[in-house]
């Protein structure tokens, strides 16, 4: 697994103009990064409509690789016309969801989708996730040859790893954009506690 997310992070730093050195530390950071597995069962329930698998939520690494052991289908995602739509599973295949923090290094312009995991009335579910992470020295920030090439402002703070994963332990991160006047929107909010930058 760790090969393939260090391709995965190779191809999708290519397709952000991310290059030379930029890339080869994204890549080499996601070589070194943790990795969590989670194995999921979802018994059959007799009520599916009234139970979910798992609620809805958006993965924090960087990105989720996940297989599916059998043929239920079960992961949905939210549609930009917030419906619920079934991935369509092929066997053999492994689904890759970017996670929040890709959604940071690309300034927003891949986000981590929200999704949730369903249960099925007959049979039961079982998939494989697996959470990659990059290496704790990596900061938490969007890429610096992303912006440059964009020209657009960061909308996302620099943060180290430790504070990015006390932020999702404490915080709700919030994305915001910026007002006609470019002005500071608040990005975290820790109870009562707001960092702007």
């Amino acid at each position: 697994m760790r090969k393939l997310a260090v391709a995965v992070m190779k191809y999708i730093g290519m397709a952000s103009g991310i290059h030379e050195g930029e890339l080869d530390l994204l890549m080499k950071s996601f070589g070194e990064g943790k990795y969590e597995v989670r194995m999921n069962y979802y018994p059959a329930c007799p009520e599916p409509k009234r139970a979910l698998g798992l609620l809805p939520h958006a993965d924090i690494p960087g990105i989720t690789l996940l297989t599916e052991c059998g043929n239920i289908p079960g992961l949905q995602v939210l549609s930009k016309d917030n419906r619920w739509v079934m991935v369509r599973l092929v066997l053999g295949s492994i689904v890759v969801n970017l996670g929040q923090i890709m959604e940071v290094y690309s300034n927003g312009t891949y986000r981590a989708p929200e999704h949730r995991a369903v249960v099925n009335k007959e049979k039961e579910r079982v998939s494989i996730a697996t959470f990659c992470y990059p290496s704790p020295s990596l900061p938490v920030e969007p890429s610096p040859q992303f912006l440059a090439a964009t020209g657009l402002p960061p909308i996302f703070q620099t943060l180290s790893h430790s504070k990015y994963m006390q932020c999702f332990l404490n915080c709700k991160l919030d994305v915001t954009q910026r007002s006609a006047n470019n002005s500071s929107k608040t990005l975290l909010r820790e109870k009562n506690l707001e960092i702007q930058y």
